[in-house]
């Protein structure tokens, strides 16, 4: 279900972000299936709506997968909105390169985001029916959100706290992510889905 709320030229207000949210948690409420939310957009402002509404989503069953910003900062002492909310339903995601190191834009913090997932030049729909590659924690973030979306797939009744855990007690421990990232890896849908 895409809920746009951002200006083609990807400017948009908390909001319009909060009646997006609220939205899917009234369809949810209402029977339609939603189970994730994937946050590709941020700022550096807080706003305890917003840390509202992505609470009730999570109340609601909803996980919420949030791009951990593209500044090259640490969100533990700089943080980053929504990824930042220390809420149970969310994941905050780092991005990394082919060479599975943290890209050199991406945000991180060993206590606030959580996983890393691919996130430089990945081949994206684009304007006008078009195609291009993309770079950001927004590339990333869908990485997970599908990672999730398949888990749910073969284990539809998991709860939001135990479809996290089984996101992030699956990854592929990588050496240059240790202090990075909370889970100290990259998301891996093989072993989630346990193959």
């Amino acid at each position: 279900m895409p809920l746009k709320f951002l200006e083609r030229d990807g400017f948009g207000t908390t909001k319009d972000a909060i009646e997006a949210i609220n939205y899917a948690v009234d369809r949810k409420r209402n029977g339609v299936n939603i189970r994730i939310i994937s946050a590709s957009w941020g700022s550096t402002q807080y706003s305890k709506a917003l840390e509202d509404a992505i609470r009730a989503a999570g109340e609601a069953g909803i996980l919420f997968v949030a791009a951990a910003g593209n500044n090259s900062t640490d969100n533990d002492r700089s943080p980053h909105y929504p990824s930042n909310y220390d809420l149970p339903n969310v994941i905050s995601v780092a991005a990394l390169d082919r060479t599975d190191s943290l890209a050199n834009f991406s945000n991180y913090g060993a206590k606030t985001v959580h996983v890393a997932a691919p996130g430089r030049e990945i081949l994206s729909t684009w304007l006008n029916d078009d195609y291009r590659d993309a770079s950001g924690t927004s590339m990333a973030t869908p990485y997970v959100s599908g990672t999730a979306a398949l888990i749910l797939a073969a284990d539809p009744n998991l709860t939001v706290t135990k479809l996290k855990e089984r996101l992030l007690n699956s990854v592929d421990k990588i050496t240059s992510l240790d202090g990075k990232v909370a889970s100290g890896g990259r998301i891996n849908a093989a072993k989630a889905l346990g193959l």
